[in-house]
């Protein structure tokens, strides 16, 4: 089938898709209905078949709007397809007009809607990575179960964008040295520093992100001494010395720093 034929059998797909997923749902329903959870595996055919840049960029706007404009519950399909579509996005052409119908969920009031937003965008990290209003939109997570979500996407990001890294660095490099900030995450019924206290679980995924801080050297050092203060830590969690180490193993493989240390400590 040649390059014409295959683009019309993939956009005649495309169109049968969205029709099913607008089709209207029993009375009653609520969240997302069958037809529209078919639709949305859909497009994980359709990407793996003809994956022409054409049919991915068409598809992923589609995907956008529906994004921005359906319930949580879509909006989680639309992730699943997001993550299993991330090696085909760097085919999308209309990168900024992507972004620009996904970003201002993230100023919704609703945190569930700002997380899932959090982790398409770093689904999309390989095409949006160096776009200053998405790494912004990163450091606006205020509710736990959106910074978890914005903790995932800089890590995504951070190892696609060096200029992101070095923006981010001093922020987490802050939260796990206990240095106090203005920075606070919104708890169901209090607000708590983060700096008074950071849930193991978070902690755990802030220094993975250190394994990215190796194309500046004096950034290097300064993840490598802050990793060497959580290994010294008496008190430190045996899953965070584990985690720390294996950080500490990756950065110094990619970076120009001495060794030492981390042999001495294992």
């Amino acid at each position: 089938m040649n390059d014409g034929n295959d683009l019309e059998v993939a956009y005649k797909v495309l169109l049968e898709l969205e029709t099913r997923f607008n089709q209207k749902p029993r009375p009653g329903n609520l969240g997302i209905h069958g037809p529209q959870i078919q639709a949305l595996t859909g497009y994980v055919h359709v990407f793996k078949q003809h994956p022409h840049p054409l049919i991915i960029n068409t598809a992923i706007l589609k995907l956008a709007d529906w994004f921005r404009s359906y319930n949580n519950t879509v909006k989680l399909y639309i992730l699943k397809v997001f993550k299993e579509a991330s090696h085909h996005l760097e085919k999308v052409m209309n990168v900024d007009e992507t972004v620009r119908r996904i970003l201002p969920i993230l100023g919704s009031n609703d945190p569930i809607a700002r997380s899932l937003t959090l982790r398409v965008l770093g689904c999309m990290s390989s095409i949006i990575a160096e776009k200053l209003d998405v790494q912004f939109g990163l450091e606006l997570a205020t509710y736990r179960i959106e910074l978890q979500a914005a903790i995932w996407a800089s890590d995504q990001i951070c190892e696609k964008s060096s200029r992101f890294a070095a923006v981010i660095f001093p922020k987490i490099d802050k939260k796990l040295r206990g240095k106090k900030s203005d920075i606070y995450t919104k708890w169901p019924n209090q607000t708590v520093s983060l700096d008074s206290f950071i849930p193991l679980s978070i902690k755990l995924t802030i220094v993975k992100i250190f394994r990215h801080m190796h194309e500046d050297i004096g950034m290097t050092r300064e993840a490598q001494n802050t990793c060497l203060n959580l290994l010294n830590d008496p008190n430190a969690d045996s899953e965070l010395v584990i985690v720390t180490l294996r950080t500490l193993t990756l950065l110094i493989s990619k970076g120009v720093i001495d060794r030492k240390e981390q042999v001495r400590k294992k």
